[in-house]
């Protein structure tokens, strides 16, 4: 693994995107916490759903300009858009996000000859539904890359990397990747989805033992570090050291635990501002782009 960093002069900010459950209300989890109680089984199960479930976001001012000159379509059920001609870039976003967080390297991917494609997965800004997880996600990536084609990359913001780490240990082709704030174990998300709630440790271990049958594998085996030595992919890794969401040490775990991969390590920036910032948009095309760069070149 090789590392740099990103050194920008911003004012570190937290980040303003954590899953909405982290700052549970009083009321809530107390009401969580009684049932725990007295109804371990049932509050499980309200859990279970509860942790599955996804919020939508509204987009920030200017975001969805990006769309104007997008070609909608709808791929596997799922609202997408698409720009530009050539090899194409499939632009994945993480829990209770959107296509258009990722617009910023819309413009840099076209101009370089990449047709890129963007698309809300399930539960997700116009696409329906209202529940997801981690392989359901990598689900939705293997569906759309298959009506798509062959796809040349994934550029792939948070839980959109773990997702597409799963999705490649599945079947995924694709010549280059770019994780943007990747994790990588989703029981550290349950932990802190538990502690919101006030959920006992026996509760969590049900709500964990309800999910994992669901989707038919256990947690642990979706870790991206457990899914990484097993990758050929070439693959770069971009963290903020101050990302409060996905902390950076996550992200070099994941970079650690894949065979050649690169980290780029920015400052200042946390879990989403990253996705706006001109560098990080700039070492990202420029991965991407390396490989047929050379070629080009020839």
């Amino acid at each position: 693994m090789t590392t740099q960093s990103i050194d920008l002069l911003i004012p570190s900010q937290k980040s303003t995107n954590v899953r909405s459950y982290m700052n549970g209300p009083f009321w809530m989890r107390s009401l969580f916490s009684t049932a725990s109680r007295l109804a371990p089984g049932l509050t499980s199960l309200v859990a279970a759903q509860l942790f599955r479930r996804t919020s939508r976001k509204v987009p920030r001012a200017g975001e969805r300009d990006v769309l104007r000159g997008a070609t909608e379509m709808t791929l596997a059920g799922m609202k997408a858009w698409s720009w530009g001609e050539g090899p194409t870039i499939l632009l994945v976003h993480g829990w209770n996000g959107r296509a258009t967080q990722l617009g910023g390297f819309v413009s840099p991917l076209v101009s370089r000859g990449y047709r890129v494609v963007a698309f809300d997965a399930i539960g997700h800004g116009e696409s329906p539904g209202h529940f997801l997880s981690l392989p359901e996600l990598a689900t939705c990536i293997r569906k759309v890359a298959a009506e798509l084609g062959d796809l040349y990359g994934v550029l792939a913001h948070s839980l959109g990397g773990a997702a597409t780490t799963l999705a490649l240990s599945q079947g995924l082709r694709i010549e280059r990747a770019v994780f943007i704030s990747p994790p990588s174990d989703p029981r550290e998300f349950l932990r802190i989805f538990s502690a919101a709630l006030g959920i006992s440790d026996e509760v969590r271990e049900r709500v964990q033992a309800r999910v994992e049958r669901r989707l038919g594998m256990t947690m642990e085996s979706m870790q991206a570090t457990v899914r990484a030595p097993s990758m050929h992919v070439p693959l770069l890794v971009i963290h903020d050291q101050d990302d409060k969401e996905v902390p950076l040490e996550v992200g070099r775990s994941v970079a650690e635990a894949w065979p050649g991969a690169e980290l780029v390590i920015s400052r200042g920036l946390g879990h989403q501002r990253i996705l706006r910032d001109e560098d990080v948009k700039n070492v990202a095309v420029s991965f991407i782009d390396a490989a047929q760069h050379w070629k080009r070149a020839a």
